[in-house]
């Protein structure tokens, strides 16, 4: 009998870690590793700006957003910089960077290292939101296919 009780003892206290365990991480989904590049259709980088990832489908969780570095390069964050992009696809928008311009004038990005009289790279406004800007891509538990290039059109 001791040796039953013993065995059904060690099973219970098996059974409650478990459900111990599994009740212990912070209730979010995983985000994987996901970037990529930022660029004209001519293939010229955009510098700056934000690039942000909406799961589709499910608008309870956080988006995924990332600063497009100097040579248009990004690494997405979910729950903090660079942790990534939650499983899925997404819908994709793309923010330029803040630049002087007149009231009504449509978004423009400049680029880095340009003088101040070089007129600013327009691109098409429709990239400012995640209904219009019509980019979509999936990311996916594998990070080497969570490599995304962004080809944007100039105004």
């Amino acid at each position: 009998m001791a040796k039953s009780t013993l065995r059904y003892t060690v099973l219970l206290l098996t059974v409650f870690c478990l459900l111990l365990a599994g009740g212990c991480g912070d209730g979010r989904r995983p985000s994987y590793p996901a970037g990529g590049t930022v660029a004209l259709t001519d293939g010229t980088p955009l510098a700056g700006g934000w690039v942000e990832f909406e799961l589709i489908g499910d608008k309870s969780v956080p988006t995924a957003r990332a600063r497009v570095q100097p040579d248009g390069s990004f690494q997405l964050g979910t729950y903090k910089d660079d942790d990534g992009a939650l499983e899925g696809e997404h819908r994709v928008l793309v923010l330029p960077p803040s630049v002087p311009r007149k009231r009504g004038a449509e978004p423009m990005l400049r680029q880095e290292g340009t003088p101040n009289d070089t007129p600013p790279v327009a691109i098409d406004h429709r990239y400012g939101r995640f209904d219009t800007s019509g980019l979509t891509f999936t990311v996916t538990r594998d990070a080497s296919k969570n490599r995304f290039q962004i080809r944007l059109d100039r105004r």
